[in-house]
Formats: structure tokens, sequence, C-alpha cells
């Protein structure tokens, strides 16, 4: 196992949309479940034990590919946690849309249960805000799930503070998790915190989350923790290319690399905070791990945010 602080290193989730192959309607290769099964083990030799899925990634080959570990590896269920989300229904024409209907999820929970290898989640999520979702049936289904032992806890994904509020009103089960996205380039999250009252900004209402996750003791999942590369790959833009010079002497200085810079930059902030990381690559989880020997100071971390913003502060 890496020479990491492993109470931080249970401060990230190890994403699972990458596992399965391609998402599209082929089965599922011995391929993918020996990729899986290598992206897995790294993260675990790195002390990750949580793992986030979801019944829609590679059209449940992600999970389909974890539960082939499961499997294999009978001891293994116990050491960690499990969480999937549902409520997007894919359309055969491309289209997407939204269900959080109690029949819904209980059919797309069995659907993941099965693909798992599991009898129960250690977390449940709602994907994302569905405009007809009715709250009293939310915790209707909440309240089967739990009584029945197939979901320990609930959270929401992609939610404001007052949708949540709403749903805890009818919920006896608290909203443990709120899955969102948050990066250095998308930092909305704290944005709207610093901008509020100054109108030439945009806010699209996620400023008040962060002292509501406090206060309430909500998780908050930062999907997109790495923006998908942007500051790790070849880049032609001049704001990007700032970052990553500025990155590359923040390794130096902390001993690491530009990936753990980025994980700890969101660690940094004294929430309740875990970085999603997504990749299939063991090397690349390695360097993510990381980021749980690096405490930025404050001058590194608002150097870091005031270069990704590519402007002052107010």
């Amino acid at each position: 196992m890496l020479e990491t602080d492993l109470n931080k290193t249970h401060h990230i989730i190890y994403g699972c949309m990458g596992l399965g192959g391609n998402w599209d309607d082929s089965p599922l290769q011995k391929e993918n479940i020996e990729e899986a099964r290598q992206a897995i083990h790294a993260a675990l030799d790195c002390g990750i034990t949580s793992f986030d899925h979801a019944d829609i990634y590679n059209i449940g080959k992600a999970e389909m590919a974890f539960g082939e570990i499961l499997k294999d590896n009978p001891g293994l269920r116990e050491l960690i946690k499990i969480q999937t989300k549902a409520g997007i229904s894919l359309g055969s024409d491309g289209i997407n849309t939204y269900n959080s209907s109690k029949e819904y999820f209980i059919r797309q929970i069995e659907k993941s249960l099965k693909n798992l290898k599991t009898d129960y989640l250690d977390t449940f999520l709602i994907h994302r805000p569905d405009p007809l979702m009715d709250v009293e049936e939310i915790a209707e289904t909440f309240d089967y799930l739990k009584s029945e032992g197939i979901v320990k806890r609930f959270g929401v994904s992609n939610m404001s503070a007052s949708q949540i509020q709403l749903l805890q009103y009818y919920c006896d089960m608290p909203i443990s998790a709120n899955q969102i996205q948050f990066s250095l380039k998308h930092s909305a999250l704290i944005e709207e915190g610093m901008i509020y009252n100054i109108t030439k900004y945009t806010q699209n209402g996620v400023g008040d989350f962060l002292p509501f996750s406090k206060i309430h003791n909500i998780e908050i999942q930062a999907w997109g923790a790495l923006d998908n590369g942007l500051y790790l790959n070849k880049n032609e833009v001049e704001d990007v290319n700032a970052v990553k010079r500025l990155l590359k002497k923040l390794s130096e200085k902390y001993d690491t690399n530009p990936a753990a810079i980025l994980i700890a930059w969101i660690l940094r902030l004294p929430y309740p905070i875990k970085p999603v990381i997504g990749t299939t690559k063991p090397e690349r989880i390695k360097r993510c791990a990381e980021a749980a020997n690096v405490q930025l100071n404050r001058e590194d971390w608002y150097q870091l945010y005031i270069t990704a913003r590519a402007e002052s502060l107010p």
C-alpha cells in the first residue's frame, strides 16, 4: 500500500463510469473485466475504498465488470463502500428523460444489485432532479429500501440546497450526500459565495450549498474533479497553460504531481468534500492518491484559484 494518509485517501471516491468498455450494446468482454480488475486493485492499494456507479454507466456494463471482480473476491464486499445512482432514463432515440417514480427506482436498483453481484448498496443517489418528482413517493421509496435492508443510506446528485431541503422535509432518513460538479475550472460552488451581491456575475444557485452542507452534515462528492484532463493534457489555450505551469511549479514544491495538486486543492476546503476520480489507468490512480500527502498552504490555494479564473478577486 502507498505511504499515504489513509484518513485522506478515504476522502477520495473511485468513479467507475469508465469501466466496462464502450457506451453501446456490445457485450462485456474479458479485457473489459481485466481492465476493471487492475483499476479497482490500484485504488484499493492506495487506500481508496469507496466506489461510485450509476445504472447507466456504459449501459450497465460498468456495474457488470465490477460485479465480476466481487465474484472473484468474496471477502472484498465487506471492506468497501458501493454506491449507485438511478433516475436518468436513456432513450433509444438518444433523447434522455428523468424518472424518479418508486416503481422505476426499485426496478433499476434490482438490476444494479444483480449486475454488481451484491445484495445491498451502501448508498443510493437520485441521479438528477426530476421536475415530476413526487417527494412523498420518494420518502415511501426510501422507507421501503431501508426497511428491506437493500440500501443503507441515501443521497442525491446535482441538486440544490432548496431541493434537498424539500426532500428532507418528507424523508425520515437523512440525505447524506450530494454529488455535484466541482473542480478548479468548474468552481461555481465557491465562486458564487464570493461574488454575492456583485451584479456583473451570473449565479446559478449553488453558492449556498457549501455552508448548507456543513450545517446539515451532507457529504459533497465532487465529480469532474480533474476537469477531464484539461490541465493534464496538451493544450494551446494560454489561460490553461498558465495553470499548467503553476501546477508544475507546485508539484516540485510539494514533491508530487499535477493531478495530486488538483485533488489537494479540492480537499483543502474545510467542508465534508470527497473528490471523485474516474481514470482507469492504475498509474494515474496512484498519482491522484498522492493528494493525501499534500496540504496546500493558503497562498498556493489562492494562487491556483485566481490563475484558473484568469481574473483577480473583487
